[in-house]
């Protein structure tokens, strides 16, 4: 038994006092199961996560700040512990947390009719958890709707804190941003890992207003079904210095919303870190907003299709720390993925040149457990292919033509494209020159042209 991986455990299997009652989800980091105290199989459940890498220290930070916080919208640590097994009887830790049942938060919002003062009570929530965080000198750092599950009473608990750190606690990553989610960045996070991409830096250091931005973020796709355009994000700028920055369209434009939380989601989104407030002093204006919000506030709020840069799996119901390996991509029509002919290079790439492991779960039965905690992961966007480290595409790479290829998509380019010298392009992450068959090398990095969407027939039909 102990001689299985730990993403393999099967029900009954013991971890000191701890027997597992079944799996409930994965991510790069840790995997997590459902358990209860050993001879109480009749008690409360627990969640269980167990560490997929040896000695793993991000599970230590992780209790060091569950234990720091106590607040009643965070999973209450119980216990932690070590379990050696594997085929080399490796040491693996895991952390025992307080069992929550409930939907990830934009699943909440697809399943539920929901209205202003809704939000404004769960916002008001996670901004409690995350000013009990901030107090105690800590930083969640991956703040965002899959990291908050709304339970059936309405109750919302901030979760994975696989991501989180402490004022004084040791960086446990050596890329330029800390963990989290791209979509979620602030423009302070955004700017300096562009102006530092390329050279040895130190790491950005995040602070609270990091975490009140992905909030506001959060609250957006909530309410509109779409995320904001990346926060004036340098790397949008053309060669000119011009940039292509899509402007930011007030929520209550793509949806109806009562001035208070409208307000209070643009705040959030400044562009100053001064300006977006507290997270204390937000729950409190949430809080008098749900409070004091006319009839208005009760009409439903009407969502479309929701867009997810990322995997929006089947509710997991407790705190699973990472990403998975790979999210499946969404389907679009603007031709982002759809590349030119030169494109097919992209083929080759992915053949020859992407590391493959990894990539699936470790069985067919395994599912996505969480969120992203890898920091060079944090930046890249989920729906392009990553190059293995350590390995080099092979061929020839082609310089950046002068202007826009026959065909090539122009500005303005959207969040997960470049514009470089009026066209938009998609970065290979972490591809180095020279870049392989079908891409472009620019200032030392590797691209693929994006092709123009389709424009639609002005032909009568039949």
């Amino acid at each position: 038994m102990d001689t299985l991986f730990p993403e393999g455990l099967p029900p009954g299997t013991l971890l000191d006092s701890w027997q597992i009652d079944g799996f409930v989800g994965y991510g790069t980091y840790g995997v997590v199961y459902r358990a209860h105290r050993r001879g109480q199989a009749a008690s409360q459940p627990v969640a269980l996560k167990l560490a997929r890498h040896p000695n793993d220290l991000r599970f230590g930070r992780e209790a060091e700040l569950l234990t720091r916080i106590q607040h009643p919208g965070v999973p209450r640590l119980l216990a932690r512990g070590v379990w050696r097994g594997g085929p080399r009887r490796d040491t693996y830790p895991y952390l025992v947390m307080e069992w929550v049942d409930g939907l990830k938060l934009y699943e909440w919002a697809q399943r539920h009719v929901f209205t202003s003062r809704e939000v404004l009570r769960l916002l008001a929530q996670v901004a409690r958890a995350l000013a009990a965080t901030h107090a105690n000198q800590g930083l969640h750092r991956d703040v965002k709707g899959d990291n908050v599950l709304v339970t059936p009473s309405g109750e919302a608990f901030l979760m994975d804190f696989g991501c989180g750190t402490w004022e004084g606690a040791a960086p446990l990553t050596d890329g330029i941003l800390a963990p989290g989610t791209r979509s979620y960045r602030s423009a302070q996070a955004l700017r300096f890992h562009w102006t530092h991409r390329r050279a040895s830096a130190p790491q950005y250091q995040a602070t609270p207003a990091d975490d009140v931005y992905a909030l506001g973020v959060m609250a957006y796709r909530l309410c509109t079904g779409t995320y904001p355009p990346l926060a004036t994000d340098p790397s949008r700028m053309g060669d000119d210095g011009r940039s292509t920055q899509e402007a930011l369209v007030p929520p209550g434009k793509l949806n109806p919303l009562v001035p208070v939380l409208e307000a209070l989601i643009l705040r959030m989104l400044s562009d100053k870190p001064q300006d977006r407030g507290h997270a204390a002093e937000l729950a409190e204006a949430m809080e008098w907003g749900a409070a004091t919000a006319g009839p208005e506030a009760d009409e439903p709020v009407s969502l479309g299709q929701p867009e997810e840069p990322g995997h929006e799996g089947p509710p997991v119901v407790p705190s699973a720390d990472t990403r998975a390996p790979v999210s499946p991509a969404r389907h679009r029509d603007d031709g982002s993925l759809a590349f030119l002919p030169w494109g097919v290079g992209l083929l080759v790439l992915i053949a020859g040149s992407v590391s493959l492991e990894g990539l699936g779960p470790p069985s067919s039965e395994l599912r996505d457990g969480g969120t992203g905690g890898v920091a060079d992961a944090a930046v890249e966007d989920p729906r392009v292919s990553s190059v293995a480290h350590g390995s080099e595409p092979s061929g020839v790479s082609l310089d950046m033509p002068k202007e826009p290829l026959p065909g090539q998509r122009r500005p303005p380019c959207p969040h997960d494209q470049i514009n470089i010298r009026g066209g938009c392009w998609v970065e290979v992450a972490r591809a180095t020159p020279p870049c392989g068959e079908g891409s472009y090398d620019w200032k030392g990095a590797c691209y693929y042209p994006v092709s123009a969407p389709p424009r639609p027939s002005t032909s009568d039909k039949p």
